[in-house]
């Protein structure tokens, strides 16, 4: 694994149980036997996909962990089947933003495809959704699912794209807002942008990290845009916990069940989900982020600072 010190910023997302110390992180994922499978810069950025010892992948974008296939599961269950249980009307159109590796797109064929028309996968580097249509280990995780003819792959700055038909349900699967442009997908302008591509009855699913005061933060540019926004929370061994939030125009009721065939979710889990016990740190926050002050790089600049150097990841 020669070289692979360059991809990592911030080595956090490794098997094993350790601390924040990026040499021991790295050392801990080279002793274990991990090898890169594909190690690619892209005209956006750094790609690594990874094969761990227990026979698990990662994908690591500009060495930050995007998924890692032991758990992936829980992540993409949570905010990709969520959204319907909440979902009067029926569900034609879906837009995904982000969402390049295609596991958004598998859990939305494999538990709605009957009830699908299109799904539209808006990811910005083409080198991230070939990887996801052609890599072996990739497709058989993803079910093939960039594959299906009822998904357009659009390779387009989800920051600027426009739908030419509104979406009945938007999920953004986003990276993490680590630098000044991907803030601009965290700002009450893109939050604003994506509602006004939404049907009548539409929803908005999207991850937020879940550290204060990234995860409140964020609930209050959502809540200056949409009427009705409920978090919540799963946790995970690779993330150790994932915010999300549900966004609509017209009430948020629940009113489906939930599909047969998952592998995290059951009714029980669902309400769990939305529960944040009392004594849960929450914050009160007044001001939005933006497009003229992206607050959001401060808070995740605080959650790096103070959060993470206390952070134990379990793998």
């Amino acid at each position: 694994m020669a070289g692979l010190e360059e991809y990592f910023k911030r080595v956090i997302e490794f098997p094993g149980v350790v601390r924040h110390p990026e040499e021991a992180k790295f050392t801990a994922l080279n002793e274990a036997g991990s090898k890169a499978l594909v190690e690619q810069e892209s005209e956006f950025q750094r790609i690594l996909f990874l094969e761990t010892p227990n026979d698990e992948v990662m994908l690591l974008l500009d060495g930050e962990l995007q998924f890692y296939s032991a758990d992936e599961h829980r992540y993409h269950e949570s905010l990709t089947i969520v959204p319907f249980l909440f979902k009067k009307q029926p569900v034609r159109l879906v837009g995904v933003m982000g969402g390049g590796d295609g596991l958004v797109a598998r859990e939305l064929l494999r538990h709605f495809g009957e009830e699908l028309e299109s799904i539209r996968v808006v990811d910005i580097d083409p080198a991230v959704t070939e990887l996801a249509r052609t890599h072996p280990r990739l497709v058989e995780l993803n079910e093939g699912s960039l594959l299906d003819e009822r998904v357009e792959v659009i390779n387009a700055d989800a920051v600027t794209y426009r739908s030419d038909r509104p979406f009945d349900l938007i999920i953004c699967d986003l990276p993490d807002p680590t630098s000044r442009a991907l803030a601009n997908l965290y700002t009450r302008e893109y939050y604003e942008h994506l509602r006004s591509q939404l049907a009548p009855g539409g929803l908005l699913s999207l991850q937020i990290v879940y550290f204060q005061p990234l995860f409140d933060g964020l609930l209050t540019t959502l809540r200056g845009v949409f009427q009705h926004v409920s978090e919540y929370s799963v946790g995970m061994y690779s993330f150790v916990r994932v915010g999300f939030a549900l966004c609509a125009r017209d009430g948020l009721e629940r009113c489906r069940d939930l599909p047969s065939g998952t592998r995290y979710l059951t009714p029980e889990v669902v309400d769990w989900l939305f529960y944040f016990p009392p004594d849960e740190p929450r914050l009160e926050m007044s001001a939005p982020s933006t497009a003229a002050d992206p607050k959001v790089l401060e808070w995740y600049e605080a959650y790096l600072r103070d959060q993470l150097p206390e952070r134990i990841l379990f793998y």
